[in-house]
């Protein structure tokens, strides 16, 4: 959930770029890949340069159509792109991605993306529409960590250590939110640096 945020000043705002003009697509999506990190912004995966990577349109309701802006675009890896529902419909009411309450509605536990409010619904839908915890991405992320923690204990539990890794293989910083959970170390200052 890092990288959903959306950003006033982002050189697709500022360049008046447009996703109806194909032409300007390419640079849409490597400022969205840029500005993301050069992560997927809805598996927090690593995006190599073999990764094929689509301009995701969160709301395809509103694709094509005036409405549809920078708000509404992300880079997302293609499976997740082809994995996620056709029609929103069944997952409304949900919270909006670039919503300010986010981290504070949607928390990570157990391994999997849940609600911090029981009654939550929109919370709960978007979690379900972006699949966050699908099987395949579970599993993904369950590996990841398991190998991450591994690193951890070769290293001897020394988090400097680990930071010094994750700077030298920025891939290491997949499933950023799942890794400061569960190894309880704050990552923002090597994401956004």
């Amino acid at each position: 959930m890092k990288y959903l945020a959306k950003y006033e000043e982002s050189e697709i705002l500022t360049k008046g770029l447009d996703y109806k003009v194909q032409s300007q697509r390419p640079e849409i999506k490597k400022l969205l890949i840029n500005e993301q990190k050069q992560f997927c912004a809805y598996s927090e995966r690593f995006i190599k340069n073999t990764d094929s990577v689509h301009i995701e349109h969160f709301d395809g309701r509103i694709k094509s159509t005036a409405e549809d802006n920078y708000n509404n675009w992300y880079a997302v890896m293609a499976w997740f792109n082809e994995h996620k529902p056709k029609k929103i419909d069944p997952f409304l009411p949900f919270l909006e991605p670039l919503s300010a309450d986010l981290k504070e509605r949607i928390k990570y536990e157990d391994g999997i993306y849940k609600i911090n409010r029981e009654t939550d619904v929109e919370a709960e839908n978007l979690i379900k529409y972006l699949g966050f915890n699908k099987q395949e991405l579970f599993s993904d992320r369950q590996k990841h960590i398991k190998r991450i923690n591994e690193l951890f204990e070769m290293l001897g539990n020394d988090v400097d250590a680990l930071k010094e890794q994750f700077i030298k293989h920025k891939d290491y910083l997949s499933f950023a939110t799942a890794i400061e959970v569960e190894l309880n170390i704050e990552l923002d200052d090597l994401i956004f640096e």
